[in-house]
């Protein structure tokens, strides 16, 4: 199954990844001790050595305020959000206050601490109090790891209920200057949409792994994210259609001679299809664990040792393949509305039914960018057969709406058969389908 990549606990790394039986050359008290520096370095986040994925720092999920419920490894919150397992909690979800206090005793108590810089490999760096003095965004934040249950014993007796001790809050609290992402910009505290971690030409999946951008996965993602940008053109242009309609048609002037355009049940199954393109996209930005089966080494048969299974979880885990027939269903009951078709159609006509031919070709090529992924076995069958399936839904509905709107549809067919040339044909659909009726 699939994980957040360095956030579950090292066993569960160990048994899940290392496919090739070798034996990691971290154990836990060597990730322990990697969080530890990582911490007084103020970084929110570390690298594990032995999986090269991200993982978060007990400063990232102070900083969050509540429990995510990925079971994290250095989770403050006693994996507060996680229905099967539990562990000792330093604060609960949403204490905000406690948050702040335990960030300030990170802080003040490693304010002229000695540690080794983990992001390079010989350089250590030594942080002084006056140097903890500037805004967090400018110099390193520290902390440690908190001290397990016989430590906590037996160096804090003042303290009751083997709670440590915070330092009184301060009047001030620091802030992350220009940092990006959750910490704000230079010129705001709010969230902003710049984290400047790609700046390099990488990105980051969901497992936490950073891969190229060039990568299949972010290749598959970019394209199902540009066509539902694209649906989400077609859904705000049919409904500027409908409201522009119903303001002519309320108006005493035209002498009621303009009818409202209805696309029926159209603009909610767009919203539906953006909703269903965003699972499709966290699906493939998680991509994924293979798992090898076990097999007598002596078997030198090509038969296919590798088992996937997908779960529809609704957080990138698999897509369920419900929605693919509930696409089939739109797609029959917009035909039944139309006039049979045997013959190409050239994608024009009403501006929404443009955009939608658009859609169409996008889809296409999202799904060409899906199949590696599939064929690779890190990516559920069941989303290429509904971007697939979405295709025909795209050009299906781009005639629905030329229908709606009484658009001639532009038709490239043979005009008698053995002619050596199409040519073009301008049918109005809500005329053909009245006779093809009688």
């Amino acid at each position: 199954s699939s994980f957040l990549a360095g956030e579950r606990t090292r066993s569960n790394i160990i048994s899940m990844g290392n496919h090739n039986n070798k034996k990691s050359q971290c154990n836990d008290g060597d990730i322990e001790e990697l969080h530890h520096q990582a911490v007084l370095q103020g970084l929110t986040t570390y690298k594990d050595p032995a999986t090269g994925f991200t993982v978060f720092t007990e400063i990232s999920h102070l900083k969050r305020g509540k429990c995510c419920g990925n079971v994290c490894r250095h989770c403050p919150y006693g994996w507060e959000n996680v229905n099967t397992q539990s562990r000792n909690a330093k604060l609960a979800s949403g204490d905000t206050e406690k948050a702040k206090r335990l960030l300030q005793k990170i802080q003040y108590e490693s304010s002229s601490t000695t540690v080794p810089d983990i992001t390079t490999k010989s350089t250590s760096t030594t942080v002084t109090k006056s140097e903890s003095a500037r805004p967090i965004g400018e110099s390193r934040l520290l902390s440690q790891e908190p001290a397990s249950n016989h430590e906590s014993s037996s160096s804090s007796n003042s303290t009751s209920n083997n709670q440590t001790a915070l330092p009184p809050p301060t009047t001030k609290t620091a802030t992350i200057v220009g940092k990006g992402g959750r910490h704000g910009g230079r010129h705001t505290t709010k969230n902003v949409p710049y984290t400047r971690g790609g700046d390099k030409g990488t990105s980051q999946l969901l497992t936490g792994e950073r891969r190229s951008k060039a990568d299949d996965a972010f290749e598959a993602m970019g394209t199902v994210d540009e066509l539902c940008s694209i649906v989400g053109v077609v859904h705000a242009e049919l409904m500027a259609t409908t409201a522009t309609s119903t303001a002519k048609k309320g108006n005493k002037g035209n002498n009621g001679d303009t009818n409202c355009i209805d696309y029926g049940e159209l603009p909610e199954w767009l919203l539906d299809v953006m909703s269903r393109l965003f699972d499709i996209g966290s699906h493939v930005a998680k991509p994924q664990k293979i798992v090898m089966d076990d097999y007598d080494d002596e078997d030198d048969s090509d038969a296919d040792n590798t088992t996937t299974t997908f779960t529809a979880d609704g957080v990138g885990g698999g897509f369920h393949e419900a929605h693919i027939e509930i696409i089939e269903d739109w797609i029959d009951v917009m035909t039944e509305k139309l006039p049979e078709l045997s013959s190409f159609v050239l994608p024009t006509g009403a501006k929404g039914a443009a955009h939608l031919h658009v859609a169409r070709t996008v889809c296409r090529r999202a799904e060409r960018r899906i199949v590696p992924l599939v064929q690779d076995g890190v990516c559920d069958p069941n989303a290429m057969k509904y971007v697939n399936r979405l295709s025909d839904f795209f050009f299906t509905a781009a005639r629905y709406v030329n229908y709606c709107e009484n658009h001639e549809e532009v038709q490239y067919r043979r005009d008698y058969r053995g002619a050596k040339q199409r040519q073009r044909c301008a049918v109005p659909l809500q005329q053909q389908q009245q006779q093809q009726e009688k």
